[in-house]
């Protein structure tokens, strides 16, 4: 006798193969959807962070520049006495190191005394890798150290492609690039309404995001300015070369016109989105299909099974067996019962 039972277990047993490839898309589709959000979320918060980092960096150079002006404006009050001093100066015109009396102007008796400020600037402020003063006279100091000549030139550049030609900024100034891995920052200083110069710090760009990049290896930061340009200049990075294939992220430096910019390869970005999906969906895919294996076993066990043993019982009967199968399913005992006494009735009945 064809039993329909069977051939239900197979079509249940195909429609739940399909439901399970199904629900395990669906399911690695909206994984994968929170995924890419909680990711997204995280990288944001790493670039705050970082970007908070670099803040309270470049606001102990902002701070130190600020009190360093009002230092040098106090010393401007006071009279350069009869001691008599001198100071190494850097002509603008001549590009020669010149020896003037401290004596002479209240300016290079300013200089002589923030010497100490000099030399402590690049000890305290480890992104400060040169501190210089450019007086509109016509001179420049370094704080009475050896002028470095690989920096001399490209300095003597800017100060005459930029500096000379600004005479009306007052407040803090930021250049992107000097040299390789270098930028600028410079405060004028004036008194009474006039300038008399401007303090000059080279930023060293690489020191300035070290911390950042030691702390988040696999992340590519990189400074730009309000134009998208890169602070510091020079070569860019194998991972770099090709901005179009990388996605950028970028959070605004709160006191400086720079941003923190984050890169991250398109492609790279592709192909982990395609494995974690693949994982996404192998792992609900192995879950559910577990699911409906034990989920068939219990059915063929507590169904399938009782249900072969009942058809047999009822052949072996219909046959003219005196007896069904002896060992009766857990459970099934009441209906195996009622089909024997419907059988003796029926042969009771025929006699």
């Amino acid at each position: 006798m064809n039993n329909p039972v069977y051939s239900e277990y197979r079509r249940s047993t195909k429609l739940g193969l399909l439901f399970v490839v199904v629900l395990s898309l669906l399911g690695a589709f909206i994984h994968y959807l929170m995924s890419i959000e909680n990711k997204s979320e995280h990288n944001q918060n790493l670039l705050k962070q970082s970007a908070s980092q670099l803040n309270s960096q470049l606001s102990s150079v902002l701070g130190f520049a600020q009190a360093l002006n009002s230092v040098a404006l106090a010393k401007l009050q006071h009279d350069a006495g009869d001691n008599i001093q001198s100071i190494k100066l850097l002509s603008l015109t001549s590009e020669e190191l010149i020896s003037q009396n401290v004596n002479d102007d209240k300016q290079l008796y300013m200089l002589n005394q923030l010497q100490p400020y000099f030399e402590l600037s690049s000890q305290a402020l480890p992104s400060v890798k040169n501190l210089y003063y450019f007086s509109e006279q016509g001179f420049a100091y370094n704080g009475n150290v050896p002028w470095p000549v690989h920096q001399l030139e490209p300095l003597l550049v800017w100060y005459k492609q930029k500096l000379q030609l600004l005479s009306y900024e007052k407040s803090l100034m930021f250049y992107p690039s000097l040299v390789t891995n270098q930028a600028i920052i410079r405060l004028p200083l004036y008194a009474n309404d006039k300038r008399l110069g401007s303090f000059v710090y080279i930023i060293d760009v690489s020191a300035l995001l070290s911390d950042v990049r030691q702390q988040h290896e696999a992340l590519d930061f990189m400074l730009l300015d309000q134009s998208g340009e890169r602070v510091g200049g020079g070569a860019l990075t194998s991972k770099e070369r090709e901005i179009d294939q990388h996605l950028l992220h970028i959070h605004r430096l709160g006191d400086t016109p720079w941003s923190l910019a984050v890169l991250d390869k398109k492609n790279k970005v592709f192909v982990h989105g395609v494995r974690d999906f693949f994982l996404y969906w192998l792992n609900y895919f192995v879950l559910l299909s577990v699911l409906l294996v034990a989920m068939q076993f219990r059915y063929k066990r507590r169904t399938l099974s009782p249900v072969s043993r009942l058809t047999v019982h009822i052949n072996r009967l219909a046959s003219g067996l005196p007896y069904g199968v002896r060992h009766i399913p857990a459970g099934w005992t009441e209906i195996f019962d009622k089909v024997y006494e419907l059988h003796d009735n029926k042969k009771s009945g025929s006699e």
